[in-house]
C-alpha cells in the first residue's frame, strides 16, 4: 500500500477530503454489483480508494467465491455441450433423410452408444473432481474453452 496525498478542507470544524464523497459500504458494493463496471475498472484501476483498515482486513480475509463460480461454469458448459451435441445429431439425421439416406437400427445404436460414452466420461470426470488438483485443471480448461468461444 502506498500513501495517498489528499487536499483537506477543515472549514466548519470537520476535516473533509476535497473532491471525495463518503458513502456507506453497502451502497458502494450495491452500485458495483448492479452496474456494468468493466470500462470503469479499466479507466480507474489506479484510482485510490480510501477504506478503514478493519474493512480492508475483513475483505481480504473473506472466503474466495471463485470456486462457486467455476463450479457453475463447469455445469453450464457441460449442459450446453450436451444440448449442442443432441442438436447436431438430429441435424445430421435430418440432413441424411433429405438425401434419402435413412439410418438403420445399427446406426441409431452406434449414435446411442457414442452419447452413452460421453455421458459415462462426464460422470467419471464429476466423480474424480474430488481430487483438488484435477478439479483445478478441469476448471482452468473449461475457462480457456469459454474464453475461446466468447472471443
Amino acid at each position: 500500500m502506498s500513501d495517498v496525498e489528499v487536499d483537506i478542507d477543515n472549514t466548519g470544524g470537520r476535516a473533509v477530503i476535497e473532491d471525495k464523497t463518503s458513502v456507506p459500504f453497502r451502497t458502494f458494493v450495491s452500485l458495483i454489483l448492479q452496474r456494468k463496471v468493466q470500462t470503469i475498472f479499466k479507466k480507474c484501476q489506479d484510482e485510490p480508494v480510501i477504506v478503514s483498515s478493519d474493512l480492508l482486513t475483513a475483505l481480504a480475509s473473506a472466503p474466495d467465491d471463485r470456486q462457486e463460480d467455476r463450479a457453475k461454469l463447469v455445469l453450464v458448459t457441460m449442459g450446453v455441450g450436451v444440448v449442442v451435441g443432441v442438436f447436431l445429431t438430429v441435424a445430421v439425421f435430418v440432413a441424411l433423410m433429405l438425401f434419402d439416406v435413412y439410418p438403420q437400427m445399427k446406426d441409431l445404436l452406434i449414435t446411442l452408444g457414442a452419447l452413452a460414452f460421453v455421458a459415462i466420461v462426464v460422470v467419471i470426470l464429476q466423480g474424480s473432481q474430488k481430487k483438488k488438483g484435477f478439479k483445478e485443471k478441469l476448471y482452468e480448461s473449461m475457462e480457456k474453452v469459454t474464453d475461446l468461444v466468447t472471443k
